[in-house]
Formats: structure tokens, sequence, C-alpha cells
């Protein structure tokens, strides 16, 4: 079998007739990816089914096919996750390329409940597409993984998305989750709903000049699940309340246990 793995990664590698290859680095190369979380007692990947159908649109935005039907890679993400070693927590990276695709996991490091946001001049060539944006990557390993996250700024001034997450930012009980000319995360699909039931939830453009108003930043993501943005040194911006982030972490840990549940059924 086609593969490099140790005690702190694992990579797997096919190619569209489901003969094991050698992997490569995808980063800069045409294609998709997600990033799923493997995680549970026994570990399972969460939200398969939701990864693989934003996987398949991501393609289908950037005028690629898979090189091997979605079944075929939910296979080999399903015995992926019997077979490897590492420690769970856990990430995997599931990349598309024109070619062939791969499994790329390692263990999460240990997340807090806030990150450090660092504001980044940048928009991903297809927002709503999960593209191997190299230099986008680039930028990302800059960061401290578990504490910091880069905030994407648009030339007009706007804050989408983070490098690695959907943002929901928050004013008394109204939450604002931009949701145009960014990636539909799944993580802030699973959690919108929810809050919606508690807080008034817009989805708009939220502008640099917006930020004073908003006494909490929130951040979802796969890997990050839920943490809060503890400040903005480039434009002075704290948080000054922590309440939305209390109720959006044990809301999700809620969603995700419920899925775990179902799961081991």
């Amino acid at each position: 079998m086609a593969a490099n793995s140790s005690e702190t990664s694992s990579r797997l590698a096919w190619n569209k007739e489901l003969a094991s290859v050698p992997c490569v680095n995808p980063w800069g190369i045409p294609g998709a990816y997600t990033t799923l979380r493997i995680d549970g007692d026994p570990a399972w990947p969460l939200f398969l089914e939701d990864h693989l159908t934003r996987l398949a649109d991501s393609l289908e935005r950037l005028g690629m096919e898979p090189p091997s039907p979605l079944s075929a890679i939910r296979d080999k993400i399903l015995s992926f996750r019997q077979e490897t070693t590492l420690p769970s927590p856990q990430l995997l990276r599931v990349s598309v390329l024109g070619n062939l695709f791969q499994l790329e996991a390692r263990p999460l490091p240990a997340i807090g409940s806030w990150v450090e946001g660092r504001l980044l001049p940048y928009v991903r060539p297809s927002p709503e597409a999960k593209s191997l944006d190299h230099k986008l990557y680039e930028h990302v390993l800059q960061l401290q993984r578990a504490g910091e996250e880069a905030l994407l700024l648009s030339p007009e001034a706007e804050l989408g998305e983070g490098a690695t997450s959907n943002l929901i930012f928050v004013k008394d009980d109204v939450l604002v989750a931009p949701e145009t000319k960014v990636l539909p995360g799944i993580t802030l699909a699973k959690l919108l709903p929810e809050l919606g039931e508690r807080f008034t939830v817009e989805r708009r453009p939220v502008s640099l000049t917006d930020l004073p108003e908003f006494t909490e930043i929130l951040a979802t993501g796969s890997g990050k699940e839920v943490v809060g943005v503890a400040r903005i040194p480039e434009v002075g911006w704290r948080s000054r309340k922590e309440t939305v982030l209390g109720t959006a972490r044990e809301t999700y840990q809620k969603i995700k246990q419920s899925h775990l549940a179902s799961l081991d059924a």
C-alpha cells in the first residue's frame, strides 16, 4: 500500500482505478478538499455525508469531476478510520485532484475556547469552493495553529470568513453571519439553526468599520469547533462578552454527541 504514516500523521492516496499511489503535496494543484474531524469513542468522521456533498459542490464550481465516485471516497474514509493508529480527535483532510484522491490525517492539538484574530487582506479565488489555494495555505502556516486565526479582509473592507473557519458576529441578541462570498461551513450550518431558536440571525456582510458595535466574534469549523475571537490587535478590537460563546459551545457539543450517538446506534 502506498502510504506515509507515523505516530503523528498518516497519508494514503489512490488513482481513478483505486490502486494505491504515492501521496503528493496537493497545495497549488487544481482540485478541492474538505477537512473532517474524527472524534468519539469509537472514533467516527463527523458529518461525513455533508462533507462529501460539499466536496462534490466544490469540484463542480471548479469545473472538475472526481477521479473516482464519491461512494469510493466514502468507503476509503470509513476504512481509514478503522485502521488508523492516530489518537482521537484528529483532523482528516480529503483532497481530490484530477487523477487521484488522498487522505491525510493528523492529531488535533489542544484547543482552548479562545483564539487571537489576525487580519489578512486576502480573498480566495473561488470563495464558495474549498480549493487547494496555496497562497492561503502559506499564510495559515505562519499562524500558531491552536491559538490564532486569520480573518480574511476583502478589498471592500468586508470581513467574510476566517482562513479555516466561518464567523459569527454578535451584537446584543443579534447574530450576524456572512453568507455570500464565503465557504458554506458545515459546523456553522449545524449550529446556526439551533442558535436561531434563541437569537435573531442575520445573514449579511460585515464591514471592518462595523466591528466596534460587536461585543463577540465566534469562529466555527471542524478543527476549532466553536471558539471566541479574543481580540484583533490590528484594529484594537477586543471581546467584551462571552455569553453567546458559552451558549454556542454547549449547543454544538450537544449536536455532536447526538450525531455520534446516531452513528453508534
